[in-house]
């Protein structure tokens, strides 16, 4: 085997660890995305603002009587102006009793679904923090082995990913080994931190919720076929 074969060899074992890398963050991403869907029950409350909708309601309630006892008065006139009234609170105080009753209604079916919401999102993560455990030690074992398999570097955060580099000497012919290649590549970083401060900025992952429903799915959709299948299993056990 050439050196540039070992160095090849080498950065092929890294990728893996890359590969794996990649699977942890994906899942840690997809946690956060989910996470989104989370609401406070209570908020929904504020959200929905029964007062504001129960007010508007009264307010168009109230016009609408209006113009009945308006047609019903010119069209009886003010001799029978009882019967206009009693059109208008006939259409009014139901209609009050009914809005209340449906914004209500409504309000509590809003909370009950953000709840039913909220525990299946919760179920979702918990699976995946389970997966993410199992990805990180896979992970983890592997660079154990890789750096036991590769013997001509000391693996770390920095040179793991930098291996292009490392291959690099090799291919130019500044390095005639793997050995040489890495002497090369730590007296680079070195002269780099000589002649500046090297900083590390934080990722930011800007959350596209269209991008994270076409990458990891709609968990709506997932609550929703749960819910199916436990139906489905309820009903099976009660035919038994």
């Amino acid at each position: 085997m050439t050196e540039l074969e070992r160095a090849e060899q080498a950065e092929n074992y890294v990728n893996r660890y890359f590969e794996f890398d990649d699977a942890v963050s994906i899942n840690l991403e997809n946690k956060e995305y989910l996470k989104t869907y989370i609401k406070d029950v209570n908020k929904i409350e504020e959200e929905f603002d029964i007062k504001k909708k129960t007010t508007r309601s009264i307010i168009i309630l109230v016009i609408v009587a209006v113009v009945l006892f308006l047609l019903f008065l010119l069209a009886l006139g003010i001799k029978m102006i009882l019967v206009p009234i009693v059109v208008a609170l006939f259409v009014l105080i139901p209609g009050i009793i009914f809005f209340r009753s449906l914004h209500k209604y409504r309000l509590d079916a809003a909370r009950k679904h953000q709840a039913e919401v909220n525990d299946g999102i919760k179920e979702q993560i918990e699976i995946l923090d389970l997966r993410t455990q199992q990805l990180e030690k896979q992970r983890d074992d592997y660079l154990t082995a890789l750096r036991k398999k590769i013997d001509f570097i000391e693996l770390d955060d920095d040179n793991i990913h930098d291996f292009g580099k490392i291959k690099g000497f090799i291919e130019s012919g500044e390095a005639e080994t793997c050995e040489d290649a890495v002497a090369l590549y730590e007296q680079s970083q070195l002269m780099a931190q000589m002649t500046s401060i090297m900083s590390k900025s934080e990722r930011k992952v800007e959350m596209d919720m269209e991008k994270n429903k076409e990458r990891f799915g709609d968990p709506l959709e997932l609550i929703k076929e749960n819910k199916k299948k436990k139906k489905l299993e309820k009903k099976k056990k009660k035919e038994k």
